[in-house]
């Protein structure tokens, strides 16, 4: 298979190489595809991980905060939920 990389992409490709990074061409091609992989794999996985919530906002079952003060107060239970899985873990250990 013959790719054609444009002329920005190739000075990237020859600063890898020759950095030492890669031997070649195709290895940084590979890498580089790799990296895409990967970018795509979490990308689904994250979506996967949200979706229960989307599914909860269409439902309804979302909060509405009004105002900076109401925010505060959100920030502060998520932080203080937080603490407390983070302490209930720490005593099972």
């Amino acid at each position: 298979m013959t790719v054609e990389i444009p002329s920005d992409l190739q000075q990237i490709v020859r600063d890898a190489i020759e950095t030492g990074a890669y031997k070649n061409d195709s290895e940084v091609v590979y890498a580089a595809l790799r990296l895409l992989k990967e970018r795509h794999r979490r990308i689904e996985e994250l979506r996967r991980e949200i979706q229960p919530a989307l599914d909860q906002l269409d439902r309804g079952e979302g909060i509405k905060i009004e105002d900076e003060e109401g925010l505060r107060a959100f920030f502060e239970d998520v932080k203080k939920r937080g603490r407390e899985r983070l302490e209930a873990k720490q005593v099972q250990t």
